[in-house]
């Protein structure tokens, strides 16, 4: 990937907002950490107004986020939060020309739409990692935290997490490269048979969820499948799928992907450290990524380097025993 796309000490980011509102507190914090990084943060005063479900109107958010990326003078495009709203944004950005300048757009869960639109549209590569008030929560660790700085700042070149084969197919699989695709499931489910469906064919795709209930995992998977966008997938890896507990406090998120995992001929992984959890490290969509196989432990590999980044070592995730598979709790 091109070195000029991380960042440096004394870059810009500009901070943007497309779905949900942020708590004061939390920007200012967020803020605060990117300056101590040596980063100058960029955040438009007209960012939040209230409203019932987003940080501002449609048109509003639209206008910033264009206004992102068409500045000349900024390194990448961080989002503060998730939430609901940047699916919203889908049909004015597909009326955008694709801006001269390329940079990196930071973020996850509902910025799924953006990441699907940016890879399938634009060609641009973007970052499936941690939003801004995630660095600031509490929530993740300081070792995740640092990690993501160095990826960003281009101070490491290879990411290299274990993952765990769920059925048949991925337990038979040798070494295998293709893209990398996903994110949260319901906003990909929620883009079929739009202009920003998620295209798998060829490529790695990635899930993660939280709060879901077991059979709209299974309702939204089978829709997946049945729908043909899994058709061609070279291989589903699973993150986290949290919480989703039923009204007597059973939970059957684990039987809803077990179920599926055993019905369908693509390999499947679970164990890889991105959604809601503690863990959320980088993976760049659209990069090339490699599944291999080491003394029968499998690992998605993805290299981003260039030439003109710094060789570095790489980021070695082994996954935590859990009690389930897919890092349900």
């Amino acid at each position: 990937m091109d070195a000029q796309l991380f960042l440096k000490k004394g870059d810009i980011v500009d901070i943007v907002s497309p779905g949900s509102s942020s708590r004061a507190d939390d920007v200012e914090r967020a803020m605060e950490l990117l300056e101590g990084w040596g980063l100058v943060p960029r955040l438009p005063k007209e960012t939040f107004q209230e409203h019932p479900f987003h940080s501002n109107e449609d048109s509003i958010r639209f206008e910033l986020l264009k206004k992102a990326f068409l500045a000349k003078d900024s390194k990448m495009i961080w989002c503060l939060r998730g939430g609901y709203g940047a699916n919203r944004l889908m049909n004015s950005l597909l009326k955008m020309k694709k801006p001269s300048k390329q940079k990196l757009v930071v973020g996850y869960s509902d910025i799924t739409s953006l990441h699907v639109f940016l890879k399938q549209k634009w060609g641009w590569p973007s970052v499936h990692g941690p939003l801004l008030e995630n660095l600031v929560s509490g929530r993740m660790t300081a070792e995740n935290i640092e990690d993501t700085r160095k990826i960003l700042f281009g101070e490491l070149e290879t990411t290299h997490y274990e993952i765990m084969p769920m059925n048949v197919p991925a337990a038979k699989m040798k070494n295998r490269t293709a893209p990398l695709v996903g994110g949260n499931l319901v906003v990909l489910q929620s883009g079929l048979a739009t202009p920003v469906q998620v295209k798998t064919k060829g490529h790695f795709l990635f899930l993660e969820e939280i709060g879901e209930r077991g059979y709209r995992i299974d309702r939204m998977l089978y829709h997946l499948r049945d729908s043909g966008a899994l058709d061609g997938c070279q291989g589903i890896l699973l993150g986290d799928f949290l919480l989703g507990d039923e009204k007597d406090n059973k939970n059957f998120v684990q039987f809803a992907l077990e179920r599926f995992v055993n019905e369908v001929q693509i390999p499947v992984f679970c164990e890889l450290p991105v959604g809601h959890g503690t863990e959320n490290l980088p993976l760049f969509v659209g990069l090339p990524a490699r599944i291999e196989v080491e003394h029968e432990k499998w690992f998605l590999v993805q290299n981003f380097g260039s030439k003109k980044t710094p060789k570095a070592k790489k980021v070695q995730k082994k996954p935590a025993k859990k009690k389930s598979a897919a890092r349900q709790k």
